[in-house]
Parts: C-alpha cells; sequence; structure tokens
C-alpha cells in the first residue's frame, strides 16, 4: 500500500512539472532582430563579451602562475648568489642555443 502512495505521489509530481515547463515554455519569446543593424550590434556585443571573458581567463591564469614565478625566481637568485659561475654559463649557453635556433628558421 505504501508503494502505491509513493507511485501517486511520484506521478503527481511529474504532472505538476509538466504544467510548469508548458506555463514556463509558453512565457518565452524568441527574439531575432530584423534589422542588420541590430545585428552588426549583437556582433560586437558578442565580440565584446567574448574578448571581457578571454581577458578574465589570462588575469586568472597570471595569478596562478605568480606564486610560482616568484618561487623561481627566488631559487634562481640563491642559486646566484651561492654558485654565480656556473648559473652564469647555463644562462649563456641557454641563450646561445635558442639564439641559434632562432637563426635556423
Amino acid at each position: 500500500m505504501n508503494n502505491d502512495s509513493t507511485h501517486d505521489d511520484l506521478m503527481k509530481e511529474l504532472e505538476n512539472l509538466k504544467t510548469e515547463n508548458k506555463i514556463l515554455r509558453d512565457s518565452l519569446v524568441e527574439y531575432v532582430p530584423d534589422e542588420p543593424e541590430n545585428r552588426e550590434k549583437g556582433f560586437e556585443k558578442t565580440l565584446s563579451d567574448m574578448t571581457g571573458m578571454l581577458n578574465a581567463i589570462i588575469e586568472h591564469g597570471k595569478e596562478q602562475l605568480d606564486p610560482g614565478a616568484e618561487k623561481v625566481s627566488a631559487f634562481f637568485r640563491r642559486q646566484m648568489e651561492t654558485n654565480p659561475v656556473p648559473v652564469l654559463l647555463a644562462a649563456f649557453g641557454a641563450g646561445y642555443l635558442l639564439s641559434r635556433a632562432l637563426d635556423r628558421k
């Protein structure tokens, strides 16, 4: 008997959801701009929104990378203080290899 009442309750809830869904669908209105000018403004707004989102993503990435970059620079600073010659040789070698790689292209 409990199972039947649960089934009936679920069916009533489903009917209520169907009714609410129909009300929401009936209330929606599709907007299509008729004038080409409005379409261009819509495109510019969409492009502006996308640019804003991209800038936000870039800023978030920078915020995430800042602590790591600071750790790396602190590591190199300590290495430079304790062993300056090997660090300078490594930097010179990396710069030389990079310049050779760029010259080939």
